[in-house]
């Protein structure tokens, strides 16, 4: 009967938007009985921002460091480990030390201000590179003890958009000779030799100062165009009496093996500190504005109760087509930090646990879409969210469920960026949601 219905509909019916508990007539020239086609764009909804727990942050092949701070979310700092390994332990004892440093290969991604100075200090991990015993990812929340003393530091403009330029920090060349007499004296000739002498390294920023985060391309293997490794100099005097230049690379042992901590400060925010994944900061209390950003689990939540009661108005009803739409707040977005053509959209529970990725009525994966308004002023700029999925399962479930949309950058395990949703019925930029229904 339901694809009966949608037959009859895409013939007859052609309608634009509606206003509030719109109904159109079906005429009777094909069915007895009265079809009616509604829109109801009036439902209550309550939104707010609440913080994830924790988001995986190994495997991405991104490093990310640096230091932002922002009047809403306050204070933003990434730090990066890596546990590194070579799979050359050949030197000749002919061979000269000449130094050691890591290169850091951008990989165009990054947020903040990059006309400021930032400056990175290397140091030495000094606990195994591995997961608590009940994980098997690295978090954001992740960290590893490391030793305080620096073991090479650069300050510097960054030129993140050019994906073929790199930072090179000088290293400890105490620590370069020491790795280097280790494997001319064969003192280590494998992998676990060495990590049990050099566990890994932490890049960590200067926190004082309000600058950027930056990306950088991490991979597992050596020789790879773009990587960022560690990389020890030598030199050979060979017969010729001229002197040849070597190196030894050393690049992360797995994707697994290097993760960022990205840690936030939000005590002196009106937003505040979050106690537990279940805490929602609700809009009335956040100037009407509801937040994410990447990276530190801080996630927009949209919470619409009132889908059940479409049940209770008819019988035998079907939606035809459901559409969330809400608005960035003007300003908060800019060419430096562009808005993402997409953002992910999650159902949750109540308690902000994830059941779902966002699907429409065919089971196809819903995203937040991007519909940018060309005028320089961007009044009409928002974002499209297609939901006749979710509001058909709240509608035919058995059960009452009590579910929410969690709204999200699609690389929020891999990115910092901030998203501001404006929710003021003043501005006329408000979250709505707008549904069209089939009774019959």
């Amino acid at each position: 009967m339901k694809y009966l219905i949608w037959g009859i509909i895409s013939i007859v019916f052609l309608a634009s938007c509606a206003t509030d508990d719109t109904t159109y007539e079906v005429g009777s020239d094909f069915i007895d009985n009265n079809i009616q086609v509604r829109v109801l764009d009036t439902f209550s909804i309550k939104t707010g921002t609440f913080k994830l727990d924790s988001i995986i942050t190994s495997g991405t092949n991104r490093i990310l460091v640096g230091n932002v701070e922002d009047q809403n979310l306050g204070r933003l700092s990434a730090k990066s480990y890596l546990e590194l390994i070579t799979s050359n332990f050949s030197i000749s004892t002919d061979a000269v030390y000449d130094s050691i440093g890591m290169i850091l290969n951008y990989d165009n991604y990054y947020y903040g201000d990059t006309t400021k100075i930032q400056t990175y200090t290397l140091h030495r991990i000094t606990e195994t590179v591995e997961p608590d015993e009940d994980a098997s990812s690295f978090y954001n929340t992740s960290s590893l003890d490391y030793d305080d003393a620096i073991l090479g530091q650069i300050s510097f403009t960054p030129r993140p958009n050019k994906s073929t330029d790199s930072l090179f920090v000088k290293m400890d060349d105490v620590l370069g000779e020491e790795i280097f007499n280790k494997i001319v004296d064969n003192d280590i000739n494998n992998t676990d030799d060495f990590l049990q002498y050099f566990k890994g390294l932490v890049i960590a920023p200067d926190t004082s100062v309000d600058s950027h985060v930056l990306g950088f391309n991490v991979q597992t293997t050596s020789g790879t165009i773009g990587n960022s490794m560690m990389r020890l100099y030598y030199s050979i005097n060979d017969d010729d009496s001229e002197d040849n230049d070597y190196y030894i690379d050393f690049v992360i042992s797995g994707t697994g093996q290097q993760f960022n901590q990205i840690e936030t400060d939000l005590s002196s925010t009106d937003i505040g500190d979050f106690e537990d994944g279940e805490d929602i900061k609700l809009t009335t209390s956040t100037d009407d504005l509801l937040f994410s950003q990447s990276g530190t689990g801080i996630t927009a939540r949209i919470e619409i109760p009132t889908i059940k009661k479409l049940s209770e108005l008819y019988e035998n009803a079907s939606t035809l087509s459901a559409e969330l739409t809400f608005s960035p707040l003007k300003g908060s977005y800019s060419d430096d930090n562009p808005l993402p053509q997409y953002l992910s959209v999650y159902i949750v529970d109540q308690k902000n646990r994830i059941i779902q990725q966002l699907t429409d009525i065919d089971g196809n994966i819903a995203s937040a879409i991007l519909i940018e308004d060309t005028d320089e002023f961007n009044e009409d700029t928002y974002y499209y969210v297609n939901l006749s999925g979710f509001v058909e399962q709240i509608l035919f479930s058995d059960t009452d469920l009590d579910y929410a949309l969690m709204i999200q950058s699609e690389n929020f395990s891999k990115e910092v960026n901030k998203l501001v949703i404006e929710n003021n019925a003043s501005t006329n930029r408000e979250v709505k949601l707008s549904v069209k229904y089939l009774n019959y």
